[in-house]
């Protein structure tokens, strides 16, 4: 038992890990040679167009448009205001 609690961390602890597949000093390579030994094909993406937004992109890849009336299916939905979370001074 107590060398199994030696495993425990204590409470607002975080276990961090400096080695490994996913460490900070060799993460690139080891994650390219994860890739080509399960035989990944990794595709990169150029010249993507950044002015798109993400309302067009779900139009466009899905076909749902958000910016139509939901309820009716027609006209246009046209924001009026930004409503902000409200701050509390203490928790829920």
């Amino acid at each position: 038992m107590g060398r199994f609690l030696l495993h425990v961390l204590p409470d607002r602890f975080v276990k961090i890990r400096y080695y490994g597949l996913l460490g900070n000093r060799n993460r690139k390579a080891m994650l390219s040679k994860c890739r080509k030994f399960l035989g990944v094909i990794t595709v990169k993406v150029t010249n993507r167009d950044v002015s798109e937004t993400w309302q067009e992109f779900l139009l466009r890849v899905c076909g749902i448009n958000l910016m139509r009336c939901l309820f009716y299916g027609k006209g246009k939905m046209v924001r009026k205001a930004v409503l902000l979370p409200e701050r509390y001074k203490e928790p829920p």
